[in-house]
């Protein structure tokens, strides 16, 4: 069957559109080989979960799992499916499979996404490609840039937490770990879209809340989910970390601090309420222990140009740059890299030399960096702990304090002393 996106009868005239798109979408049966503080914080206030900003049943929140594919297919029992353009619904009984052809998609005017179809399953489990299996909606989006489509997965907010904790955490590790990391990914999560982050960002409604990416959080399917993330996403349903001014915070974690966590100042540009710097001594066992990179010369004067492109150098650096370089002694908790060309001196933060040479070279913000040199030639060094930017949790100190027995409101405490704990629905 072939399916012509705002052509159909009863289809909404778009204005100054002549014909968008074009996408074929056929229906076959499925296969059936389917394969499948500053230390407590006043201890999150006495233990209290608080009372915050009312929202009145669980949400749902929108996903972006895939991008720019050629081709969707979508399986299930009893599919509902939808038309957007043309405003038309049909319902397919028993086990059916519908295909979107994205690379047909052809588009003259549009420079924004455009909501195609909408499907779910009275089974409620569906088959993405023949592959994932989601529980809610499925939304097939077109792609901004290509020919092609983009799909986002639909769900309430505690099946999305159960499935992200198994991608975001270890889903073998302690409940009370678990259920932190709950807590901190559903803040993040409302965050994103209560202040509607990413259409704001885009200049255009997207379609979804957040992606399924390291760039937001990393989230899982119904095989993620097991009977310990779904325990951990229950318990804590509906809880979150606000800031001093009771609003739902942006809750940030990573890996492995190193020794310390930062600041979200210490990382990006903007400054993020309440956050404090703590002590973490309980990720030291955990993981990678020490990492350590070499650098040269050349290396390191690239990144400068690059830093004073960027504005975080001053322009006139560029007349010193044929000067003798000198490191100043580096410590490894100190947030900025001072050095002088000649006699003059500048300084930039060492986050910079992450996102510059990436978290291969750098894997974390807590390093050293010193000057080694072997006979006439000599290179830079950074000797550093840790695993990811450092801002707010850090997963494997979470880790051990579950191991010590802490449950999670007294783990949340230590690591966001200025937040507190509150239930929004």
């Amino acid at each position: 069957m072939t399916w012509y996106f705002g052509t159909t009868e009863g289809a909404p005239r778009l204005k100054n559109w002549i014909l968008l798109f074009l996408i074929f979408a056929s229906i076959a049966s499925e296969e059936t080989s389917a394969n499948f503080t500053r230390v407590y914080g006043k201890y999150l206030q006495e233990n209290a979960v608080q009372k915050g900003p009312e929202i009145k049943s669980a949400p749902s929140v929108r996903v972006l799992v895939q991008k720019s594919r050629k081709d969707v297919s979508i399986s299930g029992l009893d599919l509902k499916r939808k038309f957007h353009l043309s405003n038309r619904t049909k319902h397919f009984a028993g086990r059916k499979k519908i295909k979107f052809k994205c690379s047909e998609l052809r588009s003259a005017d549009f420079n924004k996404p455009v909501l195609l179809a909408s499907l779910g399953s009275s089974a409620g489990l569906l088959t993405l490609n023949n592959d994932e299996k989601f529980n809610g909606l499925i939304h097939v989006v077109s792609s901004r840039d290509s020919e092609s489509c983009d799909v986002v997965h639909e769900t309430d907010m505690d099946t999305y937490i159960a499935g992200l904790l198994a991608k975001e955490m270890n889903s073998k590790w302690p409940i009370e770990a678990l259920k932190a990391q709950a807590v901190a990914a559903r803040s993040y999560a409302l965050h994103k879209m209560q202040s509607g982050q990413v259409r704001k960002e885009a200049g255009f409604e997207t379609f979804y809340d957040l992606e399924s990416s390291e760039k937001h959080q990393v989230a899982g399917n119904f095989f993620d989910v097991n009977p310990k993330t779904r325990s951990a996403a229950l318990a804590t349903s509906g809880q979150v970390l606000v800031n001093s001014r009771s609003k739902i915070a942006p809750v940030f974690f990573h890996a492995k601090c190193g020794g310390q966590t930062l600041r979200p100042s210490h990382v990006w540009q903007n400054k993020v309420d309440s956050y404090t710097s703590v002590k973490c001594p309980f990720c030291e066992n955990h993981g990678q222990r020490a990492y350590n990179s070499k650098l040269t010369l050349s290396k390191i004067k690239k990144f400068i140009y690059w830093a004073k492109r960027k504005g975080h150098l001053p322009a006139s650096i560029k007349e010193h740059m044929s000067k003798p370089f000198r490191l100043v002694r580096d410590k490894k908790f100190n947030r900025k890299i001072h050095f002088y060309l000649g006699s003059h001196n500048y300084s930039f933060k060492k986050t910079l030399l992450r996102r510059y040479f990436g978290r291969f070279i750098v894997p974390s913000n807590n390093f050293e960096m010193k000057v080694i040199r072997k006979n006439k030639s000599a290179y830079f060094q950074i000797d550093g702990a840790g695993l990811g930017h450092g801002v707010g949790m850090c997963q494997l100190g979470a880790l051990d304090l579950a191991q010590r027995g802490w449950d999670y409101k007294r783990i949340l405490s230590y690591y966001f002393p200025g937040h507190t704990l509150s239930k929004v629905y």
